[in-house]
């Protein structure tokens, strides 16, 4: 279970790290985030193929995409909520590349994607079990996230909410989806890690 809050902590301070304005890149930071992705998918699909092969305990075709894309959210989302920290206009041309970088990174977690997805797999009953933990903590995470924004547009002061235009509630909605996404991988990672320290015990 640790690996699993490690590997997410570090995935949302990598993503906010890229969004450093201030910080000099020798290229632009959504390309570097984007090979990360890339090769991070290819060296754990390796990894796991090779101690499947010599084991026989590494994680199943399901699980697996679970780890990308609980990384790919963890990313996107930290990236995202740290461009519009920082207070910048991130609409594309407007002296800035987080816009470019985010869209980079989503196409980086898009090629991680196919690279960790095996070519036929099948989903027994402890994936759709373990599935549907991860839709309902999406969908309970996600309504939570909207009912907060909507009490802020509310009742906020409107020192507060004249800040939130229309691009920038967008650009919100968009993390409460990768936010709502991610709750679900992280509860789907927790729901193999108890079936498997479950079926040790029975061992």
């Amino acid at each position: 279970m640790t690996r699993i809050f490690v590997v997410l902590l570090a995935s949302l301070c990598f993503g906010g790290t890229l969004a450093w304005t201030w910080a000099v890149w020798p290229i632009a930071p959504g390309w570097i985030g984007a090979v990360v992705l890339v090769a991070s998918a290819g060296l754990a699909r390796w990894h796991w193929n090779r101690r499947q092969d010599e084991h026989g305990d590494e994680p199943g075709p399901y699980e697996r995409l679970a780890w990308h894309s609980m990384v790919s959210m963890a990313v996107l989302s930290s990236h995202t909520t740290a461009s519009l920290a920082t207070g910048l206009d991130i609409h594309v041309g407007q002296g800035n590349s987080l816009a470019t970088d985010n869209w980079t990174l989503i196409l980086g977690a898009a090629v991680g994607w196919i690279i960790m997805r095996p070519r036929a797999i099948q989903q027994d009953e402890r994936d759709r079990q373990v599935a549907a933990r991860g839709a309902h903590a999406s969908f309970r995470v996600l309504a939570a996230l909207l009912i907060g924004l909507l009490l802020i547009l509310g009742f906020a002061a409107v020192v507060v909410t004249q800040t939130l235009t229309p691009f920038v509630i967008g650009n919100i909605l968009v993390v409460f989806i990768l936010l709502g996404a991610l709750a679900g991988r992280v509860t789907q990672l927790l729901g193999y890690w108890s079936l498997a320290r479950g079926e040790q015990a029975d061992g």
